[in-house]
């Protein structure tokens, strides 16, 4: 018997459930973000390899790479956590959100 006024325990776990799982947009958001971090990442390393090393991080191979990897790095850590990417993320969202509504279109029936 469940007390007037208090909910039943399927809709608290409904709710936690709800808030414990991220949902679909921040999902497809965060792997749209990563995927446009990755392109731009190997963009700026093949960038490097056509610059002569300008002694700025050393001139040991190992240290200036990492150096320069990390420098990266944080740059488009920066760039596609504020949005100031390239505006790929954006388009892939709306790409995928197109192709889902598309796929849902056509598994309802038509009369």
């Amino acid at each position: 018997m469940i007390a007037q006024g208090l909910p039943s325990v399927d809709s608290v776990t409904q709710v936690q459930g709800a808030q414990a799982l991220p949902g679909q947009d921040e999902r497809t958001d965060k792997a749209a973000r990563q995927f446009e971090g990755l392109l731009m990442s190997l963009l700026f390393q093949t960038m490097r390899k056509t610059v002569q090393p300008s002694g700025l991080f050393g001139e040991s191979g190992q240290s200036r790479s990492t150096y320069e990897y990390l420098m990266d790095q944080a740059v488009v850590d920066q760039a596609v956590s504020t949005g100031h990417g390239w505006g790929l993320a954006e388009r892939l969202k709306a790409s995928w959100s197109r192709q889902e509504k598309t796929a849902h279109e056509k598994e309802l029936p038509v009369d």
